[in-house]
Parts: C-alpha cells; sequence; structure tokens
C-alpha cells in the first residue's frame, strides 16, 4: 500500500507538474500574443514577478471575442471607480461593462469626484477593427463608433439629444444651482476623441434653453460692488461709458452679443477642441460677455466642465432677465483691467486720467484689447504694442462706417500706450 500510495503521489506531482508548466506557458504564449510592440498603444500590467507592455488593441480584441466575452460574463472587480462587472449582450460578440455606483475623478469635469449612480457601456468588435456600442449614464443616452488601429482609436460618440435638466443632473452636487433653478431646453453632441492621444473636438447642440429661479433680477436695481479695486471716493463703478468703449469691447471679446441668447454655440464648439487652428494660436475662448459677467460674480474661474455648465445656466438667465443693454453695463462695471483696476471708468481713470465717457476710439480699442488676459496683455505692451490685434477690434467695431474703421486703424499704427504703461516699461529697461 505504501508503494502503491508513493507511486500514485509521485503520479500526481508529475501531472501536477505538467499542469503547472503547461500553465506558464499558455501563460507567457497569451502575454507574448498581447505584448506591445514598440510604438502601439500599450498598458503595464504585472503577473507576480513579471512586468510586461501589454497591446491595449490586442486586449479590446481578446475581450470582445465570443470566447473572450465568455470568459469575462458574470465577473466583477472593485476599482477607484467603483464595481466593475460584465456580462455578455444579447447579440453576439457583445460585451456589456456596468459601473454602479461610479465614481468618476477628474479635475476637468469636477473640482470634486462626482457619483453616478450607474454608467453602462456596451461594445461590440464589428470586420476590418470596426467598434460601436452603446453609452447609459443617467436618462443619458449615446451611441458610438469606432476604429482600432494598432497605435491608436478613433472614437466618434453621438449623444441624443435629452433635456438639458438630465444632463445638469449628472454633475451632481458640483451644479448646486440645479436644485433651485428651474430648466428647460434640449441638448445633444457629437465627440469626437483620438486615444491615447486624447485629441478631441466637440459639437454642440443647443435649443431653446432658458433658465428662471438663480436670483439674477436682483441686478436689475442693485449695481454690484467690483471686487478686485477700491474706486477713489465719489467715484461710481457703473457711470456712463461713452460711445467708444462699449463698441471696442463687444468687438474685442463678443461680436455676436446681440444676436445670442447668452451663449454663441459657434465659439462653444470651435473653443472645444484640442486641436489649435491655423497660426497656432487659440481664439478667445467660447464665453460671450454674458458668461464672462457670470463667472466674475457667481462662478469664479475654476477650469472644470461643471463650472462652465454653472456658467452657462446664469449666462441664459442674465440675458433672459435683465437685457443686454444692462448686461453690458454691468460687465463694463465690474471687468478687471489689469493694474487692480475694475470696471472701465477705473480703467480709464488709472490710464488715461479721463473719464470713460470722454475716450477716444483708440484708448478704447487699447482698452478692450486688455480684457483677454489683463497682466499678460499690459506687460506685452511695455514691449510695444500688438498692433495686429489692436487693428482686427478697430475693424471688427460696429455700428462705424467702412471708411471710419480704416482711419481707426490707420491711426493705430502710430499710437503709443499711455504713461502708465510707458513707465512699466522704464522700470523693466536695465540699468545703463
Amino acid at each position: 500500500m505504501r508503494r502503491i500510495a508513493r507511486t500514485l503521489a509521485l503520479v500526481f506531482a508529475a501531472l501536477l507538474g505538467i499542469v503547472l508548466a503547461a500553465s506558464a506557458v499558455l501563460l507567457a504564449t497569451a502575454l507574448y500574443a498581447l505584448r506591445a510592440a514598440p510604438g502601439d498603444w500599450s498598458v503595464r500590467a504585472a503577473a507576480g514577478p513579471l512586468e510586461i507592455s501589454l497591446s491595449v488593441p490586442a486586449l479590446i480584441r481578446v475581450a470582445t471575442h465570443p470566447l473572450g466575452i465568455r470568459l469575462l460574463d458574470g465577473q466583477s472587480i472593485t476599482t477607484a471607480y467603483g464595481m466593475l462587472s460584465a456580462r455578455a449582450g444579447a447579440r453576439p460578440a457583445t460585451l456589456i461593462v456596468r459601473c454602479a455606483p461610479c465614481r468618476v475623478d477628474s479635475r476637468l469635469l469636477a473640482a470634486e469626484p462626482l457619483h453616478v449612480a450607474e454608467i453602462e457601456a456596451s461594445i461590440e468588435h464589428g470586420e476590418s477593427n470596426q467598434l460601436h456600442g452603446e453609452l447609459r449614464a443617467g436618462r443619458v443616452r449615446a451611441t458610438w463608433q469606432g476604429r482600432l488601429a494598432l497605435q491608436s482609436a478613433d472614437i466618434e460618440l453621438k449623444l441624443a439629444d435629452v433635456p438639458v435638466a438630465d444632463l445638469v443632473a449628472l454633475f451632481g452636487t458640483a451644479v448646486p444651482e440645479a436644485a433651485r433653478a428651474r430648466i428647460e431646453g434640449r441638448a445633444g453632441a457629437v465627440v469626437r476623441l483620438a486615444l491615447p492621444s486624447r485629441r478631441y473636438a466637440i459639437e454642440p447642440r443647443l435649443d431653446g434653453l432658458a433658465v428662471e429661479g438663480l436670483g439674477t433680477e436682483a441686478l436689475l436695481a442693485a449695481s454690484p460692488a467690483p471686487t478686485c479695486a477700491r474706486l477713489p471716493r465719489g467715484r461710481r463703478a457703473a457711470a456712463p461709458f461713452g460711445p467708444w468703449l462699449p463698441k471696442a469691447v463687444i468687438a474685442a471679446e463678443d461680436q455676436r452679443f446681440f444676436e445670442h441668447a447668452g451663449y454663441d454655440l459657434a465659439e462653444m464648439a470651435a473653443a472645444w477642441s484640442s486641436e489649435l487652428p491655423a497660426g497656432g494660436e487659440r481664439r478667445r475662448g467660447a464665453s460671450t460677455i454674458s458668461q464672462q459677467l457670470a463667472k466674475l460674480l457667481y462662478t469664479g474661474d475654476e477650469r472644470s466642465a461643471a463650472r462652465k455648465v454653472r456658467e452657462l445656466l446664469y449666462a441664459a438667465e442674465l440675458d433672459g432677465t435683465l437685457g443686454k443693454a444692462r448686461v453690458l453695463q454691468l460687465y463694463l462695471s465690474v471687468a478687471p483691467w489689469g493694474d487692480g483696476q475694475c470696471g472701465g471708468e477705473a480703467a480709464a481713470l488709472h490710464y488715461f486720467g479721463k473719464h470713460a465717457a470722454a475716450l477716444d476710439a483708440a484708448e478704447a480699442v487699447w482698452l478692450a484689447s486688455l480684457l483677454r488676459n489683463p497682466e499678460a496683455e499690459l506687460e506685452r505692451s511695455a514691449r510695444g504694442v500688438d498692433l495686429g490685434r489692436l487693428t482686427t477690434i478697430a475693424g471688427a467695431m460696429r455700428p462705424m462706417s467702412r471708411i471710419r474703421r480704416e482711419d481707426l486703424q490707420y491711426e493705430l499704427g502710430t499710437w503709443t500706450p499711455p504713461p502708465v504703461v510707458e513707465a512699466r516699461r522704464a522700470l523693466r529697461a536695465p540699468a545703463s
């Protein structure tokens, strides 16, 4: 019996060794098949002491193969984003991945992580490396399709038109205004994304946006005080601005100011892209004068999608409640103009020693040119006037005749900055 037991033990150990060796060979073969070649889109993975760079396209192909789907069906894993579970779809070669509850932690979306009850995505690998599927988050639905290559994937996602309120709800407490605002309108988008480079472009659709309940009607009678400087005693932030400064500011910041409803979809589409336009310089960033006023008075300038959503809601209500003339007056009263100056009246007094209503056209154009980035533009003016920007603003001023605009552009060719800016230049000049 002992001899038989010893023989069985040896046989079992041999079989176990064969199984382990075969498993190791299979694992090594699988890892070898999934390994990334130089230049491929890859991710690092560890298996015990072994660390290898795996091809992301190869992993996607395996996961969406019928055998891979069968192996993943019913599996789940706890991640930093939440519980991820996989199951086979109703159609062959379809994998469905569900995250519930889901934690989305991205500073691009919000300062704090977003908590979504459920996000579900399907992925189906078709012919010629074509991928497609659906995405669902709350009441928001989207379809997507993509093309898989060794080094990248190009994806196009089409967000179905849904109530704007449903989209805003995805941001939860990151957009606290949604709890008290009445939001109407529908929205959708087409999103194009390249991975792993993360190049993107967004084409938004927005129809009938109207917002009530945020309290902006209080600004009909009250004028907010500038936050970046105190005016001299007896001076008013909302003093008359004259004929030139409003024209120049609209030309510089929001040329369709009198045409849109607080937001400009054409500007938004141009700005919501990671690609620079021809010439390499990004256009002004999508924000209308109404949105800039909302940022100055309500939302601050945090760089996140949630803050932009809040800004959009306030801008729509500001335009609907106050009207264009009052929005423009308030913006000119509180906008920062560099050197600690807020409001057009304070800026005119600081730089030119005169009231805003007394500015001439060239002075107004130069002041408007500062609004894009006041401190940076002041530093640039200290080195020399940005004539290209000044003539562009002058050429866009309305209502003005073409001849008057051309005369102004010619005048700007020999125009020099005010003494305050010249003093900056003197301070930065090297000692002789």
